[in-house]
């Protein structure tokens, strides 16, 4: 044998493992077998031009009713989009109806209690009266007081004068801001 050789076989004997080894064994013993897995490995799988057409037809028309249902879907979806606006639409009316209504109930309720409180104030003596302005806020009195005759009026700022030190600080405050036209809703200080 040439050293070469010897050298070449030696090389590959170190190279083989145990499980090389035992496919060598394997593929002696069924030597059919290692023709078939040759066969099958060489075998190339042959896809026809109808077999391709056909597989693009069903991804085309698959594709279509994706479409279809995409188009159906943001149909739908414009169709909720414009319900939900005219819901919104017609909630937010009533909403301004029922706002509009509570308003008026708030002031309707508020010139009734001044008409009472006036129809109380006026009733009352001068004395007892500023007694019961003084337990109100300063905007509550204005406007009590301009509501009230000007012979009603007077007596009820005569009586303030002629009250404590807060009293009489309180009918300056109402005598100065009721020539100006100012009504409860000016922004003075809600002292009592």
């Amino acid at each position: 044998m040439p050293k070469a050789w010897q050298e070449d076989c030696y090389g590959l004997i170190e190279r083989l493992n145990s499980e090389a080894i035992r496919e060598i064994r394997e593929i002696l013993r069924y030597p059919e077998a290692l023709a078939e897995e040759r066969e099958l490995a060489n075998e190339t799988p042959v896809v026809s031009v109808a077999d391709v057409s056909r597989t693009r037809a069903k991804a085309m028309l698959h594709l279509e009713e994706r479409e279809n249902e995409l188009a159906i879907f943001k149909g739908l979806i414009a169709d909720d989009r414009k319900r939900v606006s005219t819901e919104q639409d017609t909630l937010l009316a009533a909403r301004e109806r029922f706002d509009k209504e509570q308003n008026d109930r708030i002031a309707k309720k508020a010139a009734d209690g001044i008409k009472k409180s006036l129809a109380v104030l006026q009733a009352s003596d001068p004395e007892k009266a500023v007694g019961q302005l003084s337990e109100l806020t300063l905007k509550e009195n204005i406007l009590l007081l301009e509501a009230m005759p000007e012979k009603d009026f007077a007596k009820m700022l005569a009586a303030l004068a002629a009250g404590d030190q807060d009293q009489i600080e309180r009918g300056q405050q109402i005598f100065q801001a009721i020539p100006r036209g100012k009504t409860a809703e000016a922004d003075m200080g809600e002292t009592k």
